[in-house]
């Protein structure tokens, strides 16, 4: 199992995150559809639950032109996943557990996104994901890729993150 700790720093409060960003459908869908290039993004289910909203997502990221042979040739389903996530609210931490439509029984992706407060006006976003790819012989390419992949699809939504910030005057 491999894991990488991705940090980006939002020109907004932590709370300015979580109230105003994080859950917004809008942003979500502008994020994945159109900065992010998904071919689907859409919330399965959503439901609060005492101080916790409980998620599931169904998305599709693009296949990327550069992926090497031997893993197209894996994930014959493409790259679609279902994200089941749980905000605990008071302690502004998001678990997920990301459920793979390809080698859905040789991979386990988690992951655990919180935010730090740096002022009134910013916050630094950390997300820590993990991967574990139980597949002989190509196992830790496929692991090494997905977290270079996860970590430049977090870097992008950093820019498009703080643009909507800035656009909506959510810094303020």
């Amino acid at each position: 199992m491999k894991e990488r700790r991705i940090e980006h720093v939002y020109d907004c409060s932590a709370e300015v995150f979580w109230t105003k960003i994080f859950l917004d459908d809008e942003y979500n869908r502008k994020l994945f559809l159109e900065a992010l290039h998904y071919s689907d993004w859409k919330v399965l289910r959503s439901e609060e639950r005492g101080n916790e909203v409980h998620r599931v997502i169904d998305c599709t990221p693009a296949l990327p032109s550069d992926l090497p042979a031997a893993l197209k040739r894996l994930l014959g389903d493409g790259l679609g996943y279902e994200e089941h996530g749980v905000l605990d609210r008071a302690k502004q931490r998001y678990r997920v557990d990301v459920k793979p439509k390809s080698l859905a029984s040789k991979m386990t992706i988690t992951g655990e996104l919180t935010t730090e407060p740096l002022s009134s006006t910013s916050c630094r976003r950390i997300y820590v994901p993990r991967v574990e790819a139980r597949v002989l012989g190509v196992g830790g390419m496929i692991e090494q890729r997905l977290l270079d992949d996860i970590e430049k699809s977090y870097n992008k939504s950093a820019v498009f993150t703080n643009r909507w910030i800035a656009e909506r005057k959510l810094g303020a």
